[in-house]
């Protein structure tokens, strides 16, 4: 028998599934004027974009 120790598992945000994570590094986007900008990497998209 081997002793296994079970670490502590931090808690994961909720999944949001509303399109506002930035395609190119994964962070929270911002809707700012029918603009929606990452502001980790700077990318940016139109609101009307699919």
């Amino acid at each position: 028998m081997t002793n296994q120790r079970t670490l502590p598992q931090t808690p994961r945000p909720p999944q949001r599934d509303d399109g506002l994570d930035c395609e190119i590094c994964g962070n929270r986007m911002h809707e700012r004027s029918c603009k929606i900008i990452c502001r980790n990497c700077g990318f940016t998209r139109d609101c009307s974009d699919p």
